[in-house]
């Protein structure tokens, strides 16, 4: 998974999918991107339920800690999926190509972090000890992993809300925290996420979830801004903003 996180870094700096402030009709069928967003994710949130619960069947023990991070990774699908989707405004398409890719990389990931947090992860001795809610990794983790929470849906909501009615299909340039430096700060903020999700977890399988999330956002993140720029040209290139990670990119 990480060196083809990798190849995949690599395609997206020749190839844009199209989604989005990027969408074209040159990558096939399409269907609303409300009904998109919802296939696309919602796999991975049904995926980590399932992975659980039989885990708990057939005899893994309970553990606190665990389910923590499984809370916490559900309540992020939980609005990815189905809030996200719903609060949608205009009539934005995205094409079933991407949707196939995006559920094949979430099961994929499903498998990665449940696999490690539910079966792999040692209990003799405990990988999670209920001292584990203590841990810098927990703590700092926990901060990073709602930190990028908020910025995500902050920007989420900003975006929509620039939009006039639920048929308007323009863009605007968005203003104000968390957009003052980075023009995509939705993006920036899902990463944080990731990243913090790795280090709570402190593990292999978080650690390759957060390239993943590198490899397919940064280089998203890139074309955001083209799109920007080719939009509103110098109303948007006098607000010098980074791409995606404040005074780096």
């Amino acid at each position: 998974m990480t060196i083809l996180g990798v190849i995949v870094f690599i395609i997206l700096q020749f190839i844009t999918p199209a989604y989005g402030m990027t969408y074209n009709n040159r990558w096939g069928a399409s269907v609303r991107s409300k009904t998109g967003w919802f296939i696309m994710e919602i796999p991975v949130f049904a995926a980590m339920l399932i992975m659980y619960l039989i885990s708990l069947r057939y005899g893994r023990p309970f553990n606190w800690v665990t389910f923590t991070m499984f809370c916490f990774f559900e309540i992020h699908y939980l609005q990815r999926s189905i809030i996200f989707p719903s609060l949608m405004k205009g009539t934005s398409m995205m094409p079933i190509s991407i949707i196939v890719v995006g559920v094949f990389f979430n099961t994929c990931n499903a498998l990665m972090q449940g696999g490690w947090l539910f079966y792999l992860a040692p209990t003799d001795p405990d990988y999670y000890p209920i001292s584990w809610f203590w841990s810098p990794q927990f703590i700092i983790g926990t901060f990073l992993f709602f930190l990028g929470m908020v910025i995500n849906l902050s920007a989420d909501r900003i975006i929509r809300d620039l939009r006039k009615d639920k048929y308007d299909n323009n863009y605007y340039i968005p203003y104000g925290w968390p957009f003052k430096k980075i023009s995509s700060a939705n993006y920036f903020g899902e990463i944080l996420e990731w990243v913090g999700f790795a280090v709570l977890c402190w593990s292999m399988a978080g650690l390759v979830f957060v390239i993943w999330s590198f490899a397919n956002i940064v280089p998203r993140s890139k074309a955001v801004y083209e799109r920007y720029t080719q939009f509103f040209g110098e109303e948007f290139t006098k607000l010098k903003r980074y791409k995606i990670f404040p005074y780096i990119y």
